[in-house]
Formats: C-alpha cells, structure tokens, sequence
C-alpha cells in the first residue's frame, strides 16, 4: 500500500511540473506581447510559432509518455514522465540560447 502511495505522489508532482511547463510557456506568450507593445512593436509569425511551439510541448510530450507507458509497469510510467520533463525543458533551454529574440518582433 507504501509503495502505490508513494507512486501516485511522484506521478502528480511529475505531473505538476508539466502543468508548470505549460503555465510557464504561456507566461512568455504573455510577457513578450506586453513587452512588444510597450516598445510599440508586434510579434511576427516566427515568433508566435516558437512560443505556441513552448506552449504545446509539453502538452504534446505529456500525452506521448502516457501512451507509451500505459500498459508498463509504475515505475516505467514514472521514468517515462521524468523523462519527459527532462526533454522539454533541454529544448525549452535549447530554444532560449539558439532564438535570438530580436527574431520575434517586426
């Protein structure tokens, strides 16, 4: 009974942190819109693709890990999710050091 307790704990942290993820991404969207009209620009279509692209991969990869560990054992499952929190947020830096962001305004 420990063990399923201890595995449904992880499991809704690992998923809270996808929920962060998300809110996270959508926080950018948020924020360089504000910014942007503050400096009297507008965001361009490479723009709104990279933050819609932060938005919808952690959801995207959330769903992946699902399927794939859905007739796995609980501790796969768990792997998998970490696994992909770990993915998300290497391309999430990966986007943020690579993108300069001048290539998000017109």
């Amino acid at each position: 009974m420990a063990g399923r307790i201890v595995t449904w704990v992880l499991g809704v942290l690992l998923t809270l942190l996808y929920v962060y993820l998300v809110v996270a991404g959508v926080g950018n969207l948020i924020g360089l819109r504000e910014m942007s009209a503050l400096l009297g620009l507008t965001l361009n279509a490479v723009g709104w693709s990279w933050l819609l692209f932060g938005i919808a991969l952690p959801v995207i990869v959330f769903a992946v890990a699902l399927v794939i560990g859905r007739a796995r054992s609980a501790g796969l499952r768990l792997l998998l999710l970490a696994t992909g929190v770990c993915v998300v947020a290497a391309v999430q830096l990966e986007v943020l050091h690579l993108v300069p962001q001048s290539t998000f305004f017109v």
